[in-house]
């Protein structure tokens, strides 16, 4: 969910819109000294921008965004150029000299859990505060035996809609089956659960044995941007395994997913193993992209595997008929997004650009970084004049901040994106694939860049498609190396 803010650069809106963010973030999840935290340091940010940012009469816009985990505050400006690592708080200056000369952002990092700043050049500035949300893990809920404790031997298994009432049983199956490894932190904490199910973020199956033992969970996480899911949580007991379980629980979810008017399921299936591409193989999923380094290594238990970030491949399930795309494919990469495009059933019209498209003065790009894992998805909206020296700026400032995967969506309906590609090339971006219907229900070309090597020997591939990518992506790296 997120909210939007915008706001004269006056001294009047700053304790209306700070009592507003203190409100907000009770309600989506904080305790009163957290959210008092997060309030103040918020308060101390806009502060600066009312006070200093501009020379006259302005404004600012402020986004406010909440997950199951954490709460985002992001404020973006055009005021005066300043960056807040250049002004750093120094208790020796302040005791020699009396400089008080960055204490407001050192105030900000101290009250929240991430500060992050991003200079866009024309664009402005961009501000995020972040602060995380603390929930009770599930083995501070139940005691180490029960949560280890394996579901006793069952005559038949009952499948049955998610409820909230399902949350505590699902985190136990998930550390039962997992110890600490499942890479979805998020499934360990009860009351996240509930928070997703009750907003609707997403829907899913529950299997329980005669005895009501919970032995199997798989869920669809909805898009936020665009009517299609993820088949993205998946758990079945271990002691009850090759029982039929996971065949039930899939076929109910796209019978699930056909219902509510998804117009398509998608997997990140891990590269370590195939076990996953091969579940969504036989369930009619089509492999579409190879998205390299998107998960911190993990070790997965009967695996030997390069210690290395973690590779996925997206595989994605059509749930509407789509026989024929209209769309403007970049010329090094035509011939493989045909080949993915044949392969999902769609005949391609790729569309010739005749003349160069005319811009509008301001991009539209949204950034979602996810800090856990280190990576950052830039998502392309319009392009505009401003485009390259803006996402120049934001590629410079996440390499900064040590992000370790960018990865950038460009519109397939948009005749500069075969402009934008060729440029991206130069800057070091090889592809990784088409993601269908990923953002507002159109297709998006995804181009990556890592900053740290990847070694394709120890990626696993099981569909014929997926092998495909892989091929083109090596010769790719080889080329630009």
């Amino acid at each position: 969910m997120e909210i939007f803010l915008k706001l004269p650069n006056e001294i009047e809106v700053i304790q209306p819109a700070v009592d507003f963010v203190y409100r907000w973030a009770v309600e989506n999840g904080l305790g009163e000294k957290e959210a008092e935290e997060f309030a103040t340091a918020f308060d101390e940010l806009i502060t600066d921008v009312v006070l200093f940012a501009f020379e006259e009469k302005g404004e600012f816009s402020v986004f406010l965004k909440s997950s199951l985990s954490q709460l985002e505050i992001t404020v973006q400006e055009l005021g005066e150029p300043f960056d807040p690592e250049r002004h750093k708080y120094s208790v020796e200056r302040f005791i020699r000299e009396g400089n008080f000369d960055g204490a407001g952002f050192e105030i900000i990092r101290n009250l929240s859990d991430d500060f992050i700043y991003i200079y866009k050049g024309r664009a402005g500035k961009e501000f995020r505060i972040i602060k995380y949300i603390k929930h009770r893990h599930i083995t501070h809920i139940l005691p180490e035996e029960k949560l280890k404790a394996e579901a006793e031997k069952a005559v038949g298994y009952q499948i049955s809609p998610v409820s909230e009432e399902d949350a505590e049983d699902i985190a136990r199956l998930i550390y039962r089956s997992y110890g600490y490894t499942y890479p979805k932190e998020d499934m360990y904490y009860p009351d996240r659960i509930v928070k997703a199910i009750k907003e609707g973020r997403k829907f899913g199956v529950i299997v329980r044995t005669d005895k009501g033992e919970a032995v199997g969970y798989f869920a669809v996480i909805k898009m936020p941007d665009s009517n299609i899911g993820e088949v993205g949580e998946v758990v079945v007991s271990p002691k009850h395994r090759g029982k039929g379980i996971m065949k039930m629980m899939m076929k109910a979810l796209i019978d699930m997913a056909r219902s509510k008017g998804l117009y398509g399921l998608f997997g990140e299936a891990v590269t370590v193993h195939t076990i996953s591409q091969k579940v969504n193989a036989k369930y009619g999923f089509k492999s579409t992209a190879l998205v390299l380094g998107f998960f911190p290594y993990a070790k997965y238990k009967g695996f030997e595997h390069k210690q290395q970030r973690i590779s996925v491949v997206i595989d994605f399930l059509p749930l509407v008929e789509r026989k024929e795309v209209k769309v403007f494919l970049p010329d090094p990469y035509k011939n493989i997004l045909k080949k993915i495009y044949k392969n999902l059933g769609i005949t391609v019209i790729n569309m010739p650009v005749r003349k160069q498209p005319s811009l509008k003065e301001r991009s539209k790009i949204d950034l979602q970084i996810n800090y856990r894992f280190s990576v950052a998805v830039i998502v392309v909206d319009r392009y505009g004049k401003d485009f390259f020296s803006r996402l120049d700026k934001k590629i410079d400032s996440l390499k900064k901040k040590g992000i370790k995967g960018i990865y950038i969506d460009l519109p397939l309906d948009d005749p500069y994106t075969k402009e934008a590609a060729k440029q991206l090339m130069e800057r070091g971006f090889i592809f990784s694939g088409l993601m269908p219907l990923f953002h507002k229900n159109k297709d998006h070309l995804r181009m990556q860049m890592l900053t740290e090597n990847i070694d394709l020997r120890w990626i696993n591939t099981f569909s014929n498609m997926a092998k495909k990518i892989k091929r083109f992506i090596n010769r790719q790296i080889k080329k630009r190396d």
